[in-house]
């Protein structure tokens, strides 16, 4: 029943009271009973209305309390989200597991690293196949801080990392521990390029110098050398200064396409290769190889002209050098797919397939011995492979050793509705 109707239900028992009661008392008593009753009626009265008026402001109290914490849920949840989209978004992986090394979130990344769609709930062991991160997450439960080390995986390809765990906090009677991973793969391999890069060219500039120290101090103990004999030592130290010469200009010519971007200019590819190949046919006849031309017309590039004649030059010469006597070299020009590509064919020694992957390696030779005979720096098609990207393009080889190789240059076409 509710309070409002509680003054009422006493009103209404007393005047029953009294109806049974007056008519067979005395009249004083009949008075008392009279003022006791109304005395009565308005002390329920008084603490009916007070307990209606408490029972109110409970009310509207666990009315407000109620809201408060809705709100409050309301705002955890979007604290959740909003940590959970922080998390997701970070460039690394991230990974969150409790004390038991059992997983309860992982970022976007972290999914596709180990190449999963769910991990939630799943042991960290069993997803990563890495014990020593395993062992580090025990590390870090075991002292509650922050610990770092380099990790090893294996699964589900090969990367080197710096990871990372720290303690988050308690929820749940559950310890968490957020671990990062931060891919060191990519950042080793260029500093074993480099190192590679620096031992190539100090090997490269150490052998013609060995061979010029040792020419001229051979010319400078012997006054009495034959003049044929001297005059043969003195060619061959111009040759060993003419190869330390082309290794610079090469070195040079890389280091520019690789930092700075190509000055464009719109030409006929047509009378680009013509060049290429007048340039080059005093040495093809030397090697006793034959020049081939295929080229489709007005077919039009937007690209720096001197850097695309380096690219043709360079597999020309690359071409003829390990041709064979009589063998042949064929440049052919055409349009696929919105692109120009310059194709360089020919009929010589072929690359086996293990060296195909390292051909555009800086130095890298096939056939080091045979490379520098011919004068070679092993930057060549390094030189190809930078210019040509740098132009927004891409390099194809296909080689069958022994029977030839065919490089292809693919370069975005330029057309005259570009401007239009």
């Amino acid at each position: 029943m509710s309070f409002r109707w509680l003054p009422a239900s006493l009103l209404l028992s007393a005047v029953l009271l009294l109806m049974t009661a007056l008519p067979n008392l005395p009249g004083a008593w009949r008075e008392a009973l009279i003022a006791v009753s109304l005395g009565g009626i308005l002390l329920a009265l008084y603490f009916a209305r007070r307990i209606h008026a408490r029972c109110n402001l409970m009310h509207q109290q666990i009315t407000d309390l109620n809201e408060q914490l809705e709100s409050l849920n309301l705002e955890l949840t979007r604290q959740q989200r909003r940590r959970l989209a922080l998390i997701d978004g970070m460039p690394i992986p991230l990974l969150i597991c409790d004390e038991d090394a059992m997983l309860r979130h992982a970022n976007r990344v972290a999914l596709e690293w180990f190449g999963f769609r769910h991990m939630t709930g799943k042991s960290l062991l069993a997803l990563t196949f890495c014990y020593d991160l395993y062992l580090l997450l025990l590390k870090a439960a075991r002292r509650q801080s922050t610990v770092s080390a380099e990790i090893n995986f294996s699964f589900p390809k090969e990367r080197h990392t710096e990871a990372t765990i720290w303690y988050l906090g308690e929820t749940d009677s559950h310890h968490l521990f957020a671990i990062a991973l931060i891919d060191k793969s990519e950042l080793l391999r260029l500093e074993q390029v480099r190192r590679d890069f620096v031992a190539n060219v100090s090997h490269e500039f150490r052998t013609p110098l060995a061979s010029i120290r040792s020419l001229a101090e051979t010319i400078h103990d012997d006054p009495e050398m034959p003049h044929p004999t001297r005059q043969r030592f003195l060619n061959l130290i111009v040759q060993e200064a003419d190869r330390l010469t082309r290794i610079a200009d090469d070195l040079l010519t890389l280091s520019r396409a690789e930092s700075m971007q190509p000055t464009k200019e719109v030409f006929e590819l047509s009378p680009l290769i013509q060049q290429a190949v007048q340039e080059m046919e005093a040495e093809a006849q030397r090697h006793q190889v034959i020049l081939h031309t295929e080229l489709q017309p007005e077919l039009k590039l937007l690209a720096n002209r001197d850097q695309i004649l380096q690219v043709v030059l360079n597999l020309l010469s690359n071409a003829i050098r390990y041709n064979k006597p009589e063998g042949s070299v064929t440049v052919r020009t055409y349009v696929q797919d919105l692109q120009a590509v310059i194709e360089v064919a020919d009929t010589g020694v072929g690359i086996p397939s293990e060296a195909l992957p390292r051909i555009f390696e800086r130095f890298y030779r096939v056939d080091k011995t045979r490379s520098r005979e011919g004068g070679g720096t092993g930057l060549g098609l390094a030189i190809v492979k930078h210019i040509v990207e740098s132009h927004g393009g891409s390099v194809e080889v296909e080689s069958e050793y022994r029977v030839g190789s065919t490089f292809r240059v693919k370069l975005p076409v330029y057309e005259e509705t570009q401007n239009s």
